[in-house]
């Protein structure tokens, strides 16, 4: 185990960092390099659809190859049954754009932080809900 910011500084230095959880995903899309996220399974397979649904938009401004290489490898990679995927296969093409996958990920990066401070931007949200 390490601290938060011993933990930021050692996604900062991998080349793809694969993590699990929200709170260590977030943190790995700030980092700026590759990642791969296994999410937690949730009942109803509410995790599937959340995993999609961040597959859209992050996607959307990368490459359509590296896009569908990305997809590729971590839809099984959040599969129980993924034994029967190639996954070898999978992580060559997906590493086969790492150049794209890196510049995207900064990309991205910049991106979400143009958002602002959370602590503000969810007082705001609750301000709104509660007039």
């Amino acid at each position: 185990f390490l601290s938060q910011p011993r933990y930021d500084e050692l996604l900062w230095c991998c080349d793809v960092n694969f993590v699990r959880g929200e709170d260590s995903f977030v943190r790995a899309q700030w980092a700026e390099r590759p990642l791969v996220w296994h999410i937690y399974p949730q009942s109803e397979g509410a995790h599937r659809l959340k995993l999609e649904a961040f597959l859209d938009l992050y996607v959307q401004r990368l490459e359509p190859r590296a896009g569908a290489a990305l997809r590729a490898f971590w839809r099984p990679w959040n599969q129980p049954d993924a034994a029967s995927v190639d996954m070898a296969g999978a992580w060559l093409e997906f590493w086969s754009h790492a150049r794209a996958l890196t510049t995207h990920a900064v990309a991205w990066s910049e991106r979400v932080s143009q958002g602002g401070d959370l602590t503000v931007r969810l007082a705001q949200f609750a301000r709104e809900r509660v007039k």
